[in-house]
């Protein structure tokens, strides 16, 4: 795993990126956060944030691991595979899945909204995932498919699509667009969240193919020739497509 010194320490550079995106991630929520305190509705403070991103670490990690195992059992992975980070990666929707739902249960548990909360982060969390894509990419994680294209990388001397690259440009895109739009939707609670959720889990799905699916070994599994990453994006587009009209269009 490609590193570099720091004095004594030596650090590596995909967790360094991760620890990076969490931290502007959090940094931005609190902005966000002090910005609608005078707001009537509003109770998620600075100290609610600070708990929330633990709990999203903590679980978030088990969680993207454990779904990782699961989607690669196939290949020879198993649930001993574990504690061995040093053997195969995360999966991104499995540390989200598992982070709303901790959140949820640290929601109710301080009487505060599960969306009022989402609209708060989203914003931050699109950063996050971009500024964390840049750890993978230039760790050489995700191989493409061939291609032509001006953006990709040479693996084993083909030029391949950059998955990493991409998915990194999508979260600071998606950063501008949330930030954007953020005056005209903000009174509509959960709609940040939302938009977030369909732009993403779209993103995500068109994305999803130009990954690799020639490689033994490296090659995400395919479910029907679509990736569980794909089932999991098409499902919530599905879902929050419509749920965000509704809000937006709710007087």
């Amino acid at each position: 795993m490609p590193t570099f010194d720091l004095g004594p320490l030596s650090i590596q550079v995909w967790g360094l990126f991760v620890a990076l995106g969490m931290l502007i991630a959090l940094l931005v929520s609190i902005g966000r956060a002090k910005r609608l305190k005078g707001a009537k509705s509003h109770k998620i403070t600075s100290e609610n944030l600070y708990d929330i991103f633990i709990v999203v670490f903590i679980f978030g990690l088990l969680g993207s691991r454990l779904v990782f195992i699961l989607e690669h059992l196939s290949e020879g992975f198993a649930f001993t595979d574990f504690i061995n980070i040093t053997k195969g990666g995360l999966s991104l929707y499995g540390g989200l899945i598992f982070a709303v739902i901790a959140v949820l249960i640290y929601l109710k548990i301080k009487k505060l909204h599960f969306w009022q909360a989402s609209d708060v982060i989203a914003p931050g969390l699109a950063l996050g995932i971009g500024i964390g894509r840049i750890g993978d990419y230039l760790m050489g994680n995700h191989i493409g498919a061939r291609t032509d294209f001006f953006l990709g990388t040479y693996f084993q001397g083909d030029l391949r699509h950059s998955p990493s690259l991409y998915s990194a440009i999508t979260g600071f895109l998606l950063f501008i667009v949330l930030i954007l739009l953020w005056p005209f939707i903000k009174r509509k609670e959960g709609s940040t969240a939302y938009l977030f959720i369909v732009l993403y889990a779209g993103a995500r799905f068109l994305m999803d193919f130009t990954r690799s699916a020639d490689i033994i070994g490296v090659s995400d599994p395919r479910f029907f020739n679509l990736t569980l990453s794909q089932w999991i994006s098409a499902l919530l587009f599905v879902i929050f497509v419509p749920l965000l009209v509704l809000k937006l269009k709710k007087k």
